[in-house]
Parts: C-alpha cells; structure tokens; sequence
C-alpha cells in the first residue's frame, strides 16, 4: 500500500526529515511534518492524512498524546506514536487514544515500513466491517419499513395506532440518528455546526432522499435560497393509500424527526395531492419560518 498521506510529527528537525524522506523513498505522502501540538492539529486538518506518526515528546505545553486525543475527537485516522519513553502511565495513555501502534526509536526503516502498512490495512478492513454492519442495519429497518410496515399497520386496531407510532418513532431515532450524524460528519471538509444552513439542507436532502430511495419510493429534491423540498412521485405505499392514511402519518413524522436532526430553523410542511395513476407528496423546507 503506497501513495497515502502521512502526516509526521516530531519535533527533532533532522529526525523529522529522515522519517519524511523514508517514507517518500517507500512512496508514501508526506507533504509537511509539525514541531508541536499545535501544529500538528493544524496540519491534520488542513492534510487529512491517511495514518499519523506522532512523536510523544513535542516542543511546547501540548505532548503527542494530547495533541493525538484532539485529532481522534475529530477525525478516525490510524495513529502510531514514537516514542523514547517506555513507562506504564505513558503505555497507558496511548492505549486511551486507541492507537494502532508505537515504535520505541531509534527505529529501523524495516520496522517502521511494516507497522505502517499492517496500520493501513487493519484501519481499511475495521471501516469495511463497520461499513457493512451500518449498510446491514440500515437495510433490515428498510426492509421492515417497506414491507413489514405496511402490512402490520394494516392489520392494527385503531385505537393502538397512536401507540404504536410513538414507540416506532423512538426506535426510529435510536437507529436511524447516528447514521445521519455519521453521514453529515463525512460530507464536507469543515465540521457540520460550521456549515451555514443551506449547506446542511444539501446534506439533509441528500440524505434523506437516499433513504427513500432505497424504500422504492421515487423522489426528487430541489433547493433554493433558505427554502427545501422533497417530491415523493412514486410512493412504495401507495397501494394502501388513500385508504390508509396511517402510513402517511408515520411518513410525516419521519419528515419532521429527521428534519430536527439538521439543527436547521424553520418546519417541514406536506402538500399532498393525487395523481391520476399515482399519489404525489411534497414536502416544503421553510429555513425562515
């Protein structure tokens, strides 16, 4: 594995450029390397490497392990710590980090080589996993929602409707929640509370639509100026509509949940109308109201 970004923090300068040559010569990355903490929080958010090599000794107030504790806060990103340093409250703080590693220097070329491409592959095949697992528990609400849904509201007494769609909506945001928060936190360069308000609608849209999407609903989204929409042209519960207007209840709430989820002011309203073959609903995206 090579062509990553690597970002080299150390702070001995002649230390810091035979690391970054070393690793050039293996054809890896390494556009800069930092002196302190500082500078090393600044460079992984500018760079966004692929792996850290953090020395633990750094000039300054901040150490490796603190400045590495920030990183992680913000980005997951495999982290091997340099160290000359060999005691259990060190060891014990690099473990809270989650590290992948740590070489005791000096180092060798052939050791460094070997931990970072066992780093890079390990980390690659943790996110497939957590990849796969996020798309299998995404699927199985999905599932449920398109077929289970339907025909379970169907078949429930009215008077146990209300029941059933506050624990439904609880489970919903239980599940569904993280996955939007995980998806917002990897759309843009910048932080989600840092995007202004259209940002984040782009992000929700997106987001939302690909949900419905994967229900065999048909949408099609538009945003302008503070204002969202979404159109849903083929409802995957339309045989059951109109006269069953539960479901669109429980699709209402969705909106409206997962809407508050953006931070974004203002409401979410529906105008629904019929189509002469299909049922049509839109929803309206007011960032003023």
């Amino acid at each position: 594995m090579a062509g990553e970004t690597i970002l080299v923090v150390e702070d001995e300068g002649i230390s810091a450029i035979e690391i970054q040559e070393s690793l050039q010569s293996l054809g890896y990355y390494v556009p800069s390397t930092a002196q302190t903490g500082n500078e090393a929080i600044q460079e992984a958010f500018t760079i966004k490497p692929d792996l850290i090599l953090m020395d633990i000794t750094l000039k300054g107030d901040m150490d490796g392990i603190d400045a590495a504790t920030i990183i992680k806060s913000f980005m997951d990103v495999p982290l091997i710590y340099l160290t000359a340093l060999d005691d259990v409250e060190t060891f014990q703080r690099m473990i809270d980090t989650q590290a992948t590693a740590y070489l005791i220097k000096p180092i060798e070329e052939a050791e460094l080589r070997n931990n970072i491409e066992l780093a890079l592959k390990n980390f690659q095949l943790k996110k497939k996993e957590l990849e796969e697992e996020k798309k299998a528990g995404l699927k199985d609400v999905q599932v449920f929602m398109r077929s289970a849904l339907p025909e379970l509201v169907s078949k429930m007494p009215i008077n146990e409707r209300s029941v059933f769609l506050s624990r439904f909506m609880r489970l919903f945001e239980q599940n569904m929640k993280p996955l939007f928060i995980n998806y917002a936190k990897h759309q843009s360069q910048d932080t989600y509370d840092d995007l202004d308000d259209n940002e984040k609608m782009a992000i929700y849209l997106e987001w939302i639509s690909n949900l419905y999407d994967n229900l065999g609903f048909r949408v099609q989204t538009r945003l302008r100026s503070n204002r969202g929409a979404m159109t849903v042209k083929k409802c995957s519960w339309s045989p059951n509509r109109p006269q069953d207007v539960f479901l669109c209840l429980i699709c209402q709430s969705i909106m409206r949940l997962t809407y508050s989820w953006t931070k974004i002011p203002g409401s979410v309203k529906e105008e629904p109308t019929t189509g002469i073959l299909q049922s049509v609903c839109k929803f309206d995206y007011d960032m003023d109201s």
